[in-house]
């Protein structure tokens, strides 16, 4: 079954996207590390990912992005960096979306990412 990986090194964060997710019954794993998210890529059916830029373990969500894209699992950044440098980097790295921490409703976040994840 598809799932979303949702990366973040904030607990509580992880917590509320997952019960978004669950609302819609659109299955969900998450990670707090790079090195955990690596390990989900490999181990589950992913078919989008979506992580925060900045992580605990001194790596960014562009980490992930490159290991999600050599496997063709799309990315979204969902993070509190709002400078335009980040998205612009984020985008040449290849993110398919990249969204504000606050700054939207997050229903229509869920549906998005839905979407994005069954396009696969």
């Amino acid at each position: 079954m598809k799932k979303i990986l949702l990366v973040d090194d904030d607990i509580v964060c992880l917590k509320g996207l997952k019960i978004y997710f669950d609302l819609a019954n659109f299955p969900t794993v998450s990670a707090t590390t790079v090195s955990e998210a690596y390990q989900l890529l490999d181990m589950e059916e992913i078919a989008l990912v979506c992580t925060d830029w900045d992580l605990s373990d001194d790596r960014t969500g562009l980490d992930i992005l490159v290991y999600a894209k050599e496997r063709n699992i799309p990315t979204v950044f969902l993070t509190g960096n709002d400078e335009k440098s980040y998205e612009e980097s984020a985008f040449d790295q290849g993110a398919v979306r990249y969204y504000i921490k606050g700054e939207f409703s997050y229903f229509k976040f869920r549906d998005d990412l839905i979407e994005l994840a069954n396009k696969k």
